[in-house]
């Protein structure tokens, strides 16, 4: 299933338009046969205008509210296709990295056979290095975040930028569907990339990402050292619809987060200056 064959974002936009002219449409003839001399209508024909323009209103109503919970699906399942896509891309690197195993094994025998022991050496460097990239997500119990974390880490390492991984719990009985959690830090992710990318030298960019509990709550951070956001915007950010990426954002990715975490409980709060923006989340056991 593919983003482009389930378009339910868009029916239901046009589905809640229409019965939202169909309702307007009602109104405007109820106004103009009051307000208008030109436009007589009987006692019967005043009635059946009332009725029809009640059951428009009952219905498109109707309509609106049914439609909100297929809007909430559709956010959902997009969420569930990033997380497979990410979760298909760790995979194939796992599969490959065992693929590669008997070969790397093979190479450094034969190295060390011909006494070329610092070409061994550096050999075995180099593999560790690729193995220790990819296990460093490898740490909760969710295969989707660690997906995520790996995707975003690629991404960062490709463009130029340090990222900072350090997992200090397993989110083992999270609250948050994996899926959901996905969106939370792949969004905050990308936010800092753009940070970074944005107006920070090459040579210095930096992200960290943190997972941590305690005994009441899980907790989060993503961090970047990139331009600080002003203190008057802390709040605005994370309303629906602002963006400071200009034609780049739709301004609903911050929206999206806090409102995940606050439907379980938790919640996203951002600090910014001396160097470093950090959006911290938190979610009770």
């Amino acid at each position: 299933m593919t983003k482009k064959s389930l378009e339910i974002r868009k029916t239901v936009g046009v589905l809640m338009a229409l019965n939202a002219l169909q309702m307007a449409a009602i109104v405007f003839l109820a106004v103009l046969s009051v307000f208008d001399d030109n436009v007589t209508l009987d006692r019967a024909e005043s009635f059946y205008l009332l009725m029809i323009g009640l059951v428009s209103v009952i219905g498109g109503a109707s309509t609106i509210f049914g439609l909100y919970p297929m809007g909430r699906l559709s956010q959902k399942i997009r969420m569930m296709e990033d997380s497979l896509e990410s979760l298909n891309s760790l995979n194939n690197q796992l599969r490959a990295q065992r693929h590669d195993f008997l070969n790397h094994i093979q190479v450094v025998y034969s190295l060390i056979e011909l006494e070329e022991y610092k070409e061994a050496h550096n050999y075995l460097e180099r593999v560790y290095g690729d193995i220790q990239r990819i296990s460093r997500v490898l740490k909760t119990a969710h295969p989707a975040i660690n997906a995520i974390l790996q995707a975003k880490s690629d991404m960062c390492r490709k463009r130029g930028i340090r990222m900072e991984l350090v997992i200090s719990s397993n989110l083992s009985d999270l609250s948050v569907p994996s899926w959901e959690m996905c969106r939370v830090l792949g969004n905050l992710i990308d936010n800092a990339i753009y940070a970074l990318e944005k107006d920070t030298p090459p040579d210095s960019r930096r992200i960290a990402v943190r997972l941590r509990e305690d005994l009441k709550q899980y907790a989060f951070e993503v961090e970047n050292n990139g331009p600080p956001i002003p203190a008057h915007l802390w709040k605005q950010i994370f309303e629906p619809g602002f963006t400071t990426k200009g034609s780049q954002g739709e301004g609903m990715g911050l929206f999206i987060c806090r409102q995940i975490l606050t439907e379980h409980g938790g919640s996203l709060e951002v600090s910014s200056g001396g160097g470093r923006t950090v959006f911290t989340g938190v979610i009770p056991r």
